[in-house]
């Protein structure tokens, strides 16, 4: 598949490639899907361009610099990525954590369980205004028991679940550089931001903790290694504890509380790391001196002492490695030199060994690599779900559920019709989807089992969202979906600029209730 050539990663980092309507009448529900044989994964059809429904975002090209890094030292190997979805526990999900992910002890919502699938537009949020040379970005969506959050300009903003009106908005003192995938189950998130609103030209110099129930920011401490930059490949996570940063020179944490430095580089022995979110702890993905060369490790660092603890060390990984999940603890892998996304699903086990490989090659998208994420990869339990990639514009796709203890394939969904089923986050053993749809087909909120292989609509989405579903839903979840007790989010976080002439709102919000 034909790529753009990789522009030389600055500072010898590689990159990640990447940073009210009426309701209708309800649709039919969608016929039980088949069970896919056991054996080989499915195939895809021939590889090459398409259109919308091409690879892009986290599946372009990785440059592969590790043989620079073990002659000097001194630069870091390999794009990677470790913001890992917290997304390996199973049962009750709780509210929804951005990326789709559980992370909350409440219902996400106060309000009845709603009585009809039919839905309607909940709010919507217009573009922010950009004048001139401006770049406007707004990365990161939340849902709590609360408020809907999401970046806007220069600002956070939260909405209330009810009534989709504005609640509050925190102002920051410049824009949003990364922000963390995760709100804890105290409603914390953790983002850098600019040190001014110049988004050209300022570099990402502030660290701050939101506390999205509240509407307020608990605390913000400068980040004082210049080599931040502006941001490239900079990734930001948070736990029940930490929260932390990692870019290409360096790596900082503070406690999520209190903002109190817990420390302010890489672990000893490493010359890189980023850092997973969610729950109880903060995993690490580095890249350290070891006897047999440098290696990916991962492992948890010791708030007090900073020391890590490594669980596990990647034997080779020449294109890139991001963590997915930490229970099971899963691994997206590239193996090739010239690979696209991750071509491997490694388990780990508690004991520190391989359980099982999944090889995904160009079939499947994991969408690993913008802003160190594998969006388009949902863990439940023992089971991983990705999105085929149909290798041609205006064809269905499906889902595939891989048993994480085997490696095999257990079961597949197809999509209806034209239209395209996207991973958003998992529902105990099973998996909540978002159809988009075509010409002839609605979208909709499914609940995929994999025991049964039946579909079972929670949202029907009303036709005038299928414009907005075109432009803010793909199958590389580069815009990744929410959806928490029948409310759907649909938000852009990419950059806006002055000749952006798209007429779809920044966030779209359905509800059912």
């Amino acid at each position: 598949m034909s790529q753009p050539p990789v522009p030389p990663p600055a500072q010898g980092w590689p990159p990640h490639q990447p940073g009210p309507y009426q309701a209708q009448a309800p649709y039919p529900q969608p016929p039980p899907y088949a069970p896919a044989p056991t054996g080989p994964r499915h195939p895809g059809g021939p590889g090459g361009p398409g259109g919308p429904g091409s690879p892009g975002g986290g599946r372009r090209r990785l440059a592969v610099i590790v043989g620079c890094v073990l002659a000097a030292l001194v630069v870091i190997g390999a794009g990677t990525a470790v913001l890992l979805r917290d997304s390996g526990d199973s049962g009750d999900p709780g509210p929804e954590r951005a990326g789709g992910k559980p992370g909350g002890t409440t219902s996400a919502s106060a309000t009845p369980k709603p009585t009809s699938v039919k839905g309607r537009e909940l709010f919507q949020v217009a573009a922010p205004e950009v004048n001139g040379a401006e770049y406007v970005a707004t990365p990161g969506t939340w849902v709590t028991s609360r408020y809907y959050a999401s970046g806007a300009k220069n600002s956070v903003t939260g909405y209330d679940l009810t009534t989709g009106k504005l609640a509050w908005t925190v102002d920051l003192s410049g824009g949003l550089c990364q922000v963390s995938r995760d709100v804890t189950r105290n409603g914390l998130i953790a983002v850098v931001i600019r040190e001014s609103t110049s988004e050209r030209s300022s570099d990402c110099t502030r660290f701050a903790v939101i506390d999205v129930n509240k509407g307020t920011k608990v605390w913000e401490k400068p980040l004082k290694d210049d080599g931040i930059g502006r941001g490239a490949d900079l990734t930001v996570a948070i736990s029940d504890t930490v929260a932390a940063a990692g870019w290409p020179s360096g790596s900082a944490a503070f406690d999520a509380s209190s903002g109190s430095p817990l420390w302010d580089a890489p672990a000893k022995g490493c010359i890189q790391e980023e850092h997973l979110g969610g729950g109880e702890q903060l995993l690490t993905l580095a890249y350290c001196r070891t006897a047999d060369g440098m290696r990916f490790r991962v492992g948890e660092r010791d708030p007090r002492s900073g020391k890590a603890t490594w669980k596990y060390e990647i034997p080779k990984a020449r294109g890139g490695a991001w963590l997915i999940s930490s229970k099971p603890l899963v691994l997206g892998l590239i193996q090739s030199v010239n690979g696209l996304d991750a071509e491997q699903l490694v388990t780990v086990s508690e004991q520190g060994k391989v359980q099982s490989t999944i090889e995904l090659g160009d079939d499947y998208i994991a969408g690993c690599g913008d802003a160190g994420t594998c969006a388009a990869t949902v863990v439940a339990g023992d089971t991983a779900y990705l999105a085929s990639d149909p290798h041609a514009y205006g064809k269905a796709n499906q889902i595939a559920a891989f048993d994480l203890r085997t490696g095999t394939r257990i079961q597949t969904f197809k999509a209806p019709g034209k239209s395209t089923l996207i991973p958003v986050r998992a529902d105990g053993k099973a998996l909540i989807a978002l159809q988009k749809g075509d010409v002839s087909t609605a979208g909709r909120v499914l609940r995929l089992d994999p025991d049964t292989g039946q579909a079972t609509t929670l949202l029907q989405l009303p036709d005038e969202a299928r414009l907005g579903l075109q432009t803010l839903a793909d199958k590389d979840v580069k815009h990744p979906a929410l959806y928490a007790d029948g409310r759907l989010f649909l938000h852009r976080g990419s950059g806006y600029s002055e000749g952006d002439t798209s007429r779809i709102p920044m966030t779209l919000a359905y509800t059912n209730h």
